[in-house]
């Protein structure tokens, strides 16, 4: 059985979840015919490098400031900028060498930038026949880091990151356009409405708020969550605050308190299919999954914040589009809110997210990756 190589590394859900879904769709279109494996592809490699570039990425989700200067000393010192990570963490591409050689994949399909490096490295010292496909994570970015020349393919959500790759020196018949990938279970809605919400307790007289930062809870979206449950706000709010156990300590002495809106503090979830099927209208952070997964499902989206440069562009689209809302201070947060509340604002929203007709490239991802296995001789 031909195997198939996924490696990314799972800093929160934004690189592993569309290399899940592209494995789901894989196993669903091709039954019994591949092994597919995505892995942690850094942590596999050494724990320690992996566990100190997690907690990094963590310490510039709480500061964003950090994170884009980061990303423009990369961006502004390319070429060289892609030589700091092969200075910084040798053991990487060491160990990626004994790796691939003992996996011995038949194709590698990347989420991460990082992954897609040692892999790359790994396969010129080996020689080895593996063709190497790449997506791009960030819908309207191709950021330096992933313009990695000597990949088979780099696949990108649109021509703008696709432009951009280009401008990197990346081939251009190496850059094609799929749209993001969400696993397809994901549209696999059994429940109602009706039992969703009764199973969570919510007040079906309200609308309901899917309110989340992503994977690792980090972000000021609390804030504004604790100052609607003060005021009291007719919504309901179900809170994913991810693996950050603190904040759902927090908003769960929050919620035993008095108050007109109906405040559901959930921790890390499984089910953010349902939990965005029951909501009206979602406020998160600008990741590319959470976005992504919101608007096929639907929710139009307050952005309260943006991490790292390609995370912006998912706020333009979402703005320009009339689909979302950026709201980057407490006055604006709270007209956006008093205008969902007192108009008809978020119906028009939810009919233009209807016209764009968003559709999830996991198939198409799919189709292409095996047919790339399949013509390798």
């Amino acid at each position: 059985m031909k195997k198939i190589l996924m490696p990314m590394q799972a800093a929160g859900a934004g690189h592993k979840m569309p290399a899940m879904a592209v494995k789901g769709a894989i196993d669903e279109l091709f039954p019994n015919q591949y092994r597919v494996e995505v892995v942690d592809f850094l942590q596999e490699l050494d724990f320690e490098t992996d566990k100190k570039m997690k907690e990094t990425w963590d310490f510039a989700l709480a500061h964003p400031f950090w994170a884009r200067v980061g990303y423009n000393i990369f961006k502004y010192g390319f070429p060289l900028s892609r030589y700091i990570f092969d200075m910084m963490y040798p053991i990487l591409n060491k160990n990626g060498v004994d790796y691939l050689k003992n996996y011995d994949p038949d194709i590698i399909f990347s989420t991460h930038f990082w992954s897609v490096r040692v892999i790359l490295k790994a396969k010129k010292k080996l020689n080895h026949r593996a063709k190497v496909i790449t997506y791009v994570t960030d819908p309207f970015d191709g950021h330096c880091l992933w313009a990695e020349p000597e990949v088979d393919y780099i696949l990108c959500a649109s021509q703008v990151a696709k432009d951009q790759l280009i401008g990197y020196g990346v081939a251009a018949e190496k850059v094609k356009i799929f749209q993001f990938p969400v696993d397809n279970k994901f549209f696999a809605i059994k429940k109602s409405k009706e039992e969703l919400r009764e199973a969570y307790g919510l007040n079906p007289n309200y609308k309901t708020i899917l309110a989340t930062a992503g994977g690792q809870g980090i972000s000021d979206i609390s804030k504004y969550v604790q100052m609607m449950y003060e005021k009291g706000y007719e919504f309901n709010i179900l809170y994913v605050t991810g693996k950050n156990a603190q904040l759902f300590e927090e908003l769960s002495r929050l919620a035993a308190t008095p108050s007109k809106t109906k405040l559901v503090p959930l921790g890390f979830v499984s089910n953010m299919n349902e939990l965005l099927y029951l909501s009206d209208f979602t406020i998160a952070k600008a990741g590319a999954s959470t976005t992504f997964e919101a608007l096929f499902l639907g929710n139009p989206v307050i952005f309260t914040h943006w991490a790292t440069y390609p995370e912006k562009p998912n706020i333009d689209f979402c703005v320009d589009n009339n689909v979302g809302w950026y709201a980057s201070n407490e006055a604006q947060f709270f007209s956006v809110i008093d205008a969902i509340q007192t108009s008809d604002i978020l119906q028009t929203y939810q009919e233009n997210l209807s016209t764009l007709n968003l559709k999830s490239g996991t198939n198409d991802i799919a189709k292409f990756v095996v047919e790339q296995l399949e013509a390798t001789k």
